[in-house]
């Protein structure tokens, strides 16, 4: 039956890598495809306002589409395809949905309307759920425990460099020859590294980090939910990462069209910016909080889910000084600084429901994390941003961003608290998630 399954019995082309260099080869092809993942997110949000002037639209509906157009099929999609991800060939589920998602960018530049935008956004969503969770799941079999913080680090830095990229180049193209090109220019490269994925790289073994002795089984969806249900840090760190999310997507889709209403930059300067800030802090914040998570975790393993925590919390009033500072320069100054606080959770919060899931189980483990921080923060969250922008523009008119944006900036610091609290479970729920697979639910 297919839940005996064991890393004895995986087929010849899961077979091991032999060696390190093949696996910091897939580190930066699959780094170089979360740069084209996030390309498109940084694109769509710099293009926000274009869309906006030529369809008639409301931030409301703009909201939805940015944020439930794309989440919708992401979120709902992402739960099944990170099932077959434990089950099946990793390699060739990313290189499908790279192409798919590829190929929906550049329909999102064909739409006439807002319900085709949306429909396009429907597909990149779709595509897009083949992503992270395989890559995730790709790289706890290549690198060790102590390496994966790092290893997940570099991963994530593509989401920054993507931004940098989509935003820089969008913005110039948006401004010398329309949105419609921007998305040509976001998608078309994709589908070159999609056939280069496919063909360079092979399905590493499953299992190949792990201890001696340690599970490698299929388990049911049943016992994989009743498993993770019982690890308390995981819970923690889903509920707290969709806190997270809400100030992560919150501001990324929103903050062009703040610095455009509130300190009047024009596309080009404002794509710049964003580029720069996300490139140079974003990665910085990235790496810093992978090697801190790393070198700490090393004398305490609660410091794994403790830099998180901080850096969490270190963002709130980082997002808040942004929003409201009235001079431009120090606005930028503490968008930076919270740019570098935010971004440092990513990689040590990947690393670690990586390490208190079964091997088998990891990549759905990953997919209920990016659901539930994908709907609640990038759907729900960036649509919430909108509907109080809408309401409070009868008060405040071009200034209503500016306080709606105080939702995300407080998600922050919940996010910080759960993940603090989840810190103190995690020895316990590292070393139950080690256990041979007699009992799914991780008891002797």
């Amino acid at each position: 039956m297919a839940d005996n399954v064991t890393a004895a019995t995986t087929p010849a082309d899961e077979r091991p890598l032999s060696a390190s260099r093949q696996a910091n080869y897939v580190l930066v092809i699959l780094t170089v495809i979360n740069v084209l993942n996030y390309a498109d997110r940084g694109v769509f949000s710099l293009l926000l306002d274009s869309i906006k002037k030529e369809f008639r639209l409301t931030d409301t509906v703009m909201g939805l589409i940015s944020g439930f157009g794309f989440v919708l099929f992401y979120s709902l999609l992402g739960l099944p395809i990170a099932r077959w991800a434990d089950r099946f060939n990793r390699r060739r589920i990313l290189t499908a949905g790279l192409a798919i998602w590829s190929t929906m960018t550049c329909l999102c530049g064909l739409a006439r309307g807002a319900w085709q935008l949306a429909f396009a956004r429907f597909g990149v969503g779709a595509g897009e759920a083949c992503g992270v969770a395989p890559s995730h799941s790709l790289l706890s079999d290549l690198f060790s425990k102590q390496r994966l913080p790092y290893a997940l680090s570099v991963l994530t830095a593509g989401s920054s460099v993507g931004v940098f990229l989509g935003s820089v180049v969008g913005g110039v193209v948006n401004q010398y020859q329309g949105w419609r090109a921007a998305f040509f220019v976001a998608g078309l490269p994709g589908l070159a590294v999609a056939l280069l994925f496919r063909l360079s790289v092979k399905e590493p073994q499953r299992g190949a980090m792990e201890e001696p002795g340690s599970g490698t089984s299929i388990l049911t969806v049943a016992q994989t939910l009743f498993f993770l249900l019982r690890q308390r840090s995981y819970v923690l760190m889903v509920i707290g990462g969709s806190f997270i999310a809400v100030a992560l997507f919150g501001f990324e889709v929103w903050t062009p069209p703040f610095l455009h209403r509130v300190h009047h930059l024009s596309s080009a300067r404002i794509g710049t910016y964003q580029g720069v800030v996300a490139l140079v802090f974003g990665v910085t914040g990235i790496l810093l909080g992978g090697y801190l998570a790393e070198k700490l975790g090393q004398r305490d393993i609660r410091w794994r889910l403790k830099v998180p925590a901080l850096a969490c919390l270190l963002g709130c009033p980082m997002d808040l000084l942004f929003i409201f500072m009235p001079s431009r320069a120090a606005a930028i100054l503490f968008w930076i600084l919270a740019r570098v606080c935010i971004s440092a959770y990513t990689g040590p919060i990947y690393a670690v429901y990586q390490t208190v899931s079964k091997v088998r189980m990891r990549a759905l483990a990953s997919a209920l994390f990016l659901f539930s921080g994908n709907v609640i923060g990038l759907g729900v969250g960036s649509w919430l941003i909108g509907l109080a922008s809408t309401i409070l523009s009868r008060r405040y008119g071009d200034l209503s961003l500016r306080y709606a944006l105080i939702l995300p900036s407080l998600c922050a610091a919940f996010a910080g608290v759960l993940f603090w609290i989840g810190s103190h479970s995690l020895e316990s729920d590292i070393e139950r998630a080690s256990r041979p697979d007699a009992d799914p639910a991780g008891s002797t």
